[in-house]
């Protein structure tokens, strides 16, 4: 068993790509799983990235239930060298565990930039600009979500 580094950083989930607008069709218990798994995700002591389940092209799979998966990039300590938060960014909910490969081929590129835009930022200050312009959900947002 490998130990997983427990943290005391804040992770944030920012919904990029479709997630949105493909969380908007999911019907209600799907909508709640996907909620409860990112809450998990959040209030863990453990970095988000202990959570992915597995990595294809640029993305991090993380699942839900037994056949969810969110397409997202997961980003571990933000600022570097003063860091304060973890970065969950969701491109696309999959209710059914169907890969679709075109989404795969799309939001790879799009997950490796967005890590790259997110690390390059050097003050906390900024990156607390940069969470609250791309409206980054954290534990309090995501209980608000649930019924």
């Amino acid at each position: 068993m490998s130990r997983v580094p427990l943290s005391d950083e804040e992770t944030r989930v920012i919904f990029a790509g479709e997630a949105a607008a493909g969380f908007a069709e999911l019907d209600a218990s799907q909508q709640e799983d996907v909620i409860r798994r990112l809450l998990n995700i959040v209030t863990s002591e453990a970095p988000p990235s202990s959570f992915v389940y597995e990595r294809i092209a640029n993305l991090d799979i993380i699942t839900v239930g037994d056949q969810g998966r969110l397409y997202t990039k997961v980003v571990d300590e933000i600022p570097r060298g003063d860091t304060e938060y973890h970065v969950i960014f969701l491109f696309f909910i999959d209710p059914y565990h169907d890969y679709p490969h075109k989404a795969l081929a799309e939001y790879s590129p799009s997950a490796e930039a967005k890590a790259e835009e997110v690390t390059e930022i050097e003050e906390v200050a900024d990156v607390d600009e940069y969470l609250e312009s791309h409206n980054a959900l954290d534990e309090d947002d995501l209980r608000g979500l649930l019924p």
